[in-house]
């Protein structure tokens, strides 16, 4: 594993895939593994309404994601940062998947939900990908 890899990870002898990240509906599960600092992947546990500048902030945070995963990001909505599978309401989750596809238009991108999984809540979660339009 790259030394500088290990300066953000946590436990810098856990190496991550993408399967680590998948919203699994068959298992049940109730976390994911905490959001890595480096790689593609995003937690965000809702982006509802934000300001002009926090809009700006979050469409640079994607563009990072986007680098680091060679054109694709994979978005967890309604997961917090520890992994925790929180969910939103469905009026949330609209808005925050509205937000998401605004900050992908802004970057030349798209988005495709890849899963969902309904909590005993009632509240959900969405796995996002975006993927930057080839030039």
């Amino acid at each position: 594993m790259d030394w500088s890899l290990s300066l953000f990870n946590p436990n810098p002898y856990i190496e991550y895939n993408i399967d680590d990240f998948v919203i699994d509906n068959k298992n049940n599960l109730e976390s994911l593994p905490p959001e890595p600092q480096l790689g593609n992947i995003e937690y965000k546990l809702k982006i509802v309404n934000p300001t002009k500048q926090r809009f700006e902030h979050l469409v640079t945070q994607l563009k990072w994601r986007l680098h680091e995963g060679n054109g694709v990001a994979i978005y967890q909505i309604g997961v917090e940062d520890c992994g925790i599978l929180a969910g939103l309401s469905h009026w949330d989750m609209t808005a925050s998947l509205q937000t998401l596809q605004l900050m992908a238009l802004r970057l030349g991108a798209n988005t495709a939900i890849l899963h969902e999984r309904v909590l005993e809540n009632g509240r959900r979660i969405v796995q996002v990908r975006v993927e930057k339009a080839p030039v």
